[in-house]
This record gives C-alpha cells, sequence and structure tokens, in this order.
C-alpha cells in the first residue's frame, strides 16, 4: 500500500475533483491524506479520508474570501486582478503551504504528492534535490497556459509565419504584463533559502513536476508541436450523479417544444449576478425559449426582474439538466465548459476573471461557441450570440465533434493508471 498526499488550493473547483481522485485511489487500497482548508473538512471526512488542514494564511475560506484585498478595494479584470491574484492569492500562501507540506513530510510515510496545479508551495520542493521530495504530480484545471513557439494564451494555433510572429509577440507581452509577479514571487523563494524559478513563473506550473495530468480532453486544447511530454490528458473529473436530486415542478417544461438556454456564473464568481445571469433574463425575456438561471446562491435575483420565460434555481445538477439545454451561456468556468462538451452543448461565453479569458478563447477556436470577450455583455450582445447558436448549426455540430472526443476519456482510470505506473 502505497501513501498519497493530496494538496489543494481552497476553492470547489479544484477540490472537488481532487475528492474524487481521492476516493478513487482509496478504493484501489491507497492510503490518503487530504490537505486543505478547514472549510472542506467536514467534506473530506465524510468520505472517510483523513483530513490535514493548511497552515496559516494558507488556510482560506473561498465563501468569504476577498483575495486578499483591503476593505472597499475591487480589481479591473485583466493583467491588474491578475498580478494581484499572483502575488498575493497564490504566492504570498507559497510559504504556509510548503511548510505544512514539510511538517507532514517529515512525520509521515509520503510516497507522492498529488497537487492541484496553482498550489505554489510545491515550488520549493521541486527546486531542491529530488532525493530530499516525495515525487509530485500535478493535476491542472485550467487551459494550459506554457509558452510554446506555437501559440500564445489567448491565440490559436499559428498556420502561416505571420500569425507565428504574431503568437511570438502575444506570448512576449503576457509576460512582461506580469513580470512584476514573476519577480514577487523569486524575492520570496529566494528570502525561504530557495533558488529562483528556471523561467517564467507559470510555465513552471507545468515544467517543474514529475507528471502533469490535464483534466479535459485534447480536442479542448490548442494543438502545439512543443507539448512536453510529460503533459497527459486524461479528460475530465465529472460529478457524481445527483441521486438525491429532487427535480422542481417546472422541469417537464424543459422537455417541451421551446429550445432550452441555461445560464450560471458558477459557484465562485456570482456576488454580481448583474453581471451575465441579469442580462441574460433580459436579453431572452421576449424570446420563444426558457431560460434556466442557476444562480449558485440562495436570493440572487431579489434585485432583478424574473422574466415568465425563465426559471430561477440556486443549484440544479449539471448532468442531469445540460442533456436538455440547447445553449448554455456561461462565464467560461473551466470545469462547466468541460462538462458541457461531453455533452455536445454549444455554449455562449462570457468571462474575463481567473483563467476565463483562456477558457472563453479556445471554446471559440473550436468553434463550439462563442466568445463575447468580456465579464459584463450587454443585453443585445447576449440575445445575438443566442440566436446565431440556435440557428446557426456548425456550433452544434462542433460541440458534438468534441463530444466524441471527450468520449475517449475516463478521467479516474487514467489517472489510476498514471499513478500507479509512476509508482511502480
Amino acid at each position: 500500500m502505497t501513501n498519497i498526499l493530496l494538496t489543494v488550493t481552497p476553492t470547489p473547483g479544484h477540490v472537488n475533483p481532487m475528492l474524487a481522485i481521492a476516493c478513487h485511489l482509496r478504493d484501489r487500497g491507497h492510503s490518503i491524506l487530504f490537505n486543505t482548508a478547514d472549510t472542506f473538512r467536514e467534506q473530506v471526512e465524510s468520505e472517510g479520508l483523513r483530513f490535514i488542514p493548511l497552515k496559516g494564511k494558507a488556510n482560506f475560506d473561498y465563501r468569504t474570501f476577498n483575495k486578499f484585498l483591503p476593505e472597499g478595494a475591487a480589481l479591473t479584470p485583466g493583467p491588474e486582478e491578475m498580478i494581484h491574484n499572483l502575488k498575493h492569492v497564490f504566492a504570498d500562501t507559497m510559504l504556509p503551504q510548503c511548510d505544512g507540506l514539510r511538517e507532514i513530510i517529515n512525520r509521515e510515510i509520503v510516497d507522492l504528492i498529488l497537487t492541484d496545479f496553482i498550489f505554489f508551495g510545491v515550488f520549493p520542493l521541486l527546486l531542491g534535490p529530488p532525493s530530499e521530495r516525495p515525487p509530485v504530480i500535478s493535476i491542472s484545471v485550467s487551459p494550459i497556459v506554457l509558452s510554446s513557439a506555437d501559440v500564445s494564451p489567448i491565440l490559436g494555433p499559428a498556420r502561416t509565419m505571420v500569425e507565428r510572429e504574431l503568437n511570438r509577440a502575444e506570448t512576449a507581452k503576457f509576460h512582461a504584463s506580469i513580470a512584476c509577479a514573476n519577480d514577487y514571487v523569486n524575492r520570496l523563494l529566494c528570502g525561504y533559502g530557495c533558488q529562483k524559478l528556471p523561467g517564467f513563473m507559470l510555465d513552471c506550473i507545468y515544467t517543474l513536476p514529475d507528471l502533469v495530468l490535464q483534466l479535459s480532453a485534447d480536442g479542448l486544447e490548442f494543438p502545439r508541436s512543443d507539448m512536453p511530454s510529460h503533459i497527459k490528458f486524461v479528460g475530465p473529473v465529472l460529478p457524481p450523479s445527483s441521486s438525491g436530486f429532487e427535480p422542481p415542478e417546472w422541469w417537464d417544461e424543459l422537455d417541451g417544444p421551446r429550445p432550452v438556454v441555461l445560464v450560471t456564473q458558477g459557484t465562485v464568481a456570482n456576488s454580481d449576478l448583474n453581471e451575465l445571469i441579469g442580462p441574460t433574463l433580459d436579453a431572452l425575456s421576449t424570446k420563444d425559449v426558457t431560460v434556466v438561471a442557476a444562480t449558485g446562491k440562495a436570493n440572487g435575483v431579489a434585485t432583478m426582474s424574473v422574466p415568465p420565460n425563465a426559471r430561477v434555481t440556486p443549484f440544479v445538477p449539471f448532468m442531469e439538466v445540460l442533456p436538455k439545454v440547447d445553449v448554455f451561456v456561461t462565464n467560461g468556468g473551466f470545469g462547466a465548459v468541460n462538462q458541457a462538451l461531453t455533452l455536445g452543448v454549444p455554449m455562449v461565453v462570457a468571462g474575463q476573471t481567473e483563467d476565463k479569458a483562456f477558457v472563453a478563447a479556445r471554446v471559440a477556436w473550436t468553434g463550439a461557441g462563442i466568445n463575447l470577450g468580456t465579464s459584463r455583455p450587454t443585453p443585445q450582445q447576449i440575445r445575438f450570440a443566442v440566436d446565431q447558436v440556435l440557428h446557426d448549426g456548425t456550433y452544434e455540430a462542433n460541440a458534438r465533434r468534441l463530444q466524441r472526443n471527450f468520449a475517449q476519456y475516463h478521467a479516474l482510470d487514467h489517472i489510476t493508471s498514471h499513478v500507479e505506473a509512476f509508482l511502480n
């Protein structure tokens, strides 16, 4: 029996797939230590797993988390937000994360570390001698932003020398835009007694671990000729079937003759539902469609006008509702997009925060949806895009093509095979 330490950034989009992986590995006979924030203690221990909390500043509650901003402060989506998050969310929690890892390794037998890809606390371990740490496998729950001669983080694959040069320039511009965050991380590492990162910070997320498992299908990622061989696509970890789900009284309406449009802002970026849900309700209020709005929280639409053709709910299980959906309007959460494509549902994507711009760019590149290029689209933009997806069959055809690509993967089995082969 091997002892596996899973260490996870405390957000649902990271913890939920890692918890499913932990349970699958436990059922295979491995001993699991689950290291994340106290917010998830009950959820982890309810699965019979051993829970170890993160230390200090790293042990935050995502439900009240303000990204370590001063009270009343706000961030502009784009470079400003990315720089702040890299410095003060990921880098400032790096050293307490690593302190916790070292404590666990010193008192426990740990044969392997499974970490989510943005858990910077593994950097000091990965920068030291391999003989002084367990092997590290990283689980990536976002689009790959590794530098490449073929693509930039936003632009798709280059087909000509002109496009290749444009991609090179865009990559250089992207690196320069967050260079101060890269320097910030290196200063923290040096102060901790470590060497600097051997390259661009976001590249090191992919190049330093011994193995990287990408929770998506290769059809959703920009192809590149210089993809490292230790990065493996394993498909998305899908949520379990909601056996306890009780359909609301309007559920049968989704099987009627009208197209169904689902709109959501996810479980984290939903503090202001007027970013996407409000404009979507407004945009489609006079259309012959049924709109399902999943707010992700109770009393989410108290300040909104809900039209007669809309059904609003705090939560609806995606794997149950998506087979009934004709267009999915989303802010571009990677997990939600993967679920939609697993079921062949075309999309309208409107997101610019966190990794959502990268997700939206890939959806547009595949032809399975429309990227509105903003976190706050107007009702007119949404109405036009939804009409286009409903009436131009190429979007659905491309989504169905990707559905066949996703069907080739069985994530938990693939992950287990990679983990056990690596251990052996």
